[in-house]
């Protein structure tokens, strides 16, 4: 738990950082350095046994060229398992991500992005593992700077967990090694 509150901490003090330094460098002109999003989704599991993600996640941008942005994201993660109506699991990813804009900037300009890091388990009896997420969507601008995102890709989720069995005759635990694979939809705003 230490580490989680030590990563998000950090990252808080990078978003300031970043914030103070556009304003600094590019206080005199219009063009934005910096961008932010926040997304919420969803996915089908290609796994089984079965269980739905509901996904939060912030991401900063850094623009590198006019349709080329690169920065940094984290998030939580929540499992559900519907068949058994409970909580599975809760991840919090912390990754990289390039962003590509296939087009050049318009109304609707679409995009492919790619991120990639580790998910930290938020669960004492879990560890995390290797987050991937790849996906294509749409940029719709809205008024002012804003833009609302759609995207579909694929993600990976690694992860482990403790496993314990126990009877009259004998107890024993194991670790279970999770990878979930999914297809994921994600609704986002950027600003």
């Amino acid at each position: 738990m230490k580490k989680t509150i030590f990563i998000f901490g950090f990252l808080l003090a990078l978003c300031e950082a970043q914030v103070f330094a556009s304003l600094c460098v590019k206080g005199q002109t219009s063009e934005r350095i910096f961008t932010y999003a926040a997304t919420i989704g969803t996915g089908i599991s290609l796994n089984e046994p079965s269980c739905t993600p509901f996904a939060v996640q912030v991401l900063g941008y850094y623009r590198v060229g006019e349709r080329f942005s690169a920065g940094a994201g984290s998030g939580f993660s929540f499992y559900v398992c519907l068949s058994q109506y409970k909580h599975e699991m809760t991840l919090i990813p912390v990754f990289a991500d390039a962003k590509f804009a296939i087009t050049r900037p318009r109304k609707f300009t679409p995009y492919a992005t790619c991120s990639g890091g580790y998910a930290f388990a938020a669960n004492k009896n879990a560890n995390g593992g290797v987050y991937l997420n790849v996906s294509v969507g749409v940029q719709y601008a809205l008024l002012g700077k804003m833009k609302l995102q759609l995207s579909a890709g694929y993600e990976l989720q690694q992860s482990e967990r403790l496993k314990e069995h126990a009877n009259d005759y004998f107890s024993a635990g194991f670790a279970e090694k999770l990878n979930r694979n999914m297809l994921a939809f994600k609704v986002g705003i950027e600003f």
